[in-house]
């Protein structure tokens, strides 16, 4: 049986030994290389051969430069399948990371999960994890939406009130109650 190869981005020397040790024991899999910075992994990417690789989001302090490795990586179309393996959680992020061409978004603490997902990417057969289903859904749903209706979407989200918003776009309450019931209509329309 052909193992399938693996790379592991992670700069936590701790996390890297828990998940080298579990892919390891898993006889269809092949840790063939071990990195913890940007650089090795566009390199590595670049030398090795690979099927998938596993990125940490934050390589060095919080910079989400995993997602600009993801980027350069998937730009050398070789086909390696990546999957953002992270604790970070955010809607902006788990979109950029799919946008900049990662195939799959798994939390750290999911570990039999992030088996199933090197699995299914090896074989093309991706599905996107809990943890990225909702923020791509959303996503999706809110290009249904003017401009005007996703500022008021966002304003939403952030907690202001119909008067703060009619204020904050110097308008009618009116209008702002027009532009709620097109959003709410617009959104369930999708679901």
């Amino acid at each position: 049986m052909k193992k399938i190869k693996v790379m592991l981005v992670e700069d936590d020397p701790r996390w890297q030994r828990e998940i080298v040790d579990d892919l390891e024991k898993e006889s269809d899999l092949e840790v063939v290389r071990v990195v913890s910075t940007k650089e090795e992994a566009i390199e590595a990417a670049k030398e090795i051969e690979m099927d998938v690789i596993l990125m940490d989001i934050n390589l060095t302090e919080n910079n989400m430069d995993g997602i600009e490795a993801t980027f350069e990586i998937f730009s050398l179309g070789k086909g390696i399948k990546i999957i953002m393996l992270t604790a970070l959680g955010d809607r902006d992020t788990i979109v950029k990371a799919i946008e900049y061409g990662a195939v799959n978004y798994v939390n750290k603490s999911s570990f039999l999960d992030i088996l199933d997902c090197i699995r299914e990417a090896y074989r093309n057969e991706v599905s996107l994890h809990p943890n990225a289903t909702g923020a791509i859904l959303r996503e999706i749903r809110l290009k249904s939406l003017t401009p005007m209706e996703k500022n008021i979407y966002t304003l939403k989200e952030e907690g202001y009130t119909r008067p703060q918003m009619a204020q904050y776009f110097h308008t009618t309450l009116d209008t702002i109650g027009t532009h709620m019931k097109n959003i709410s209509r617009k959104l369930k329309r999708r679901k």
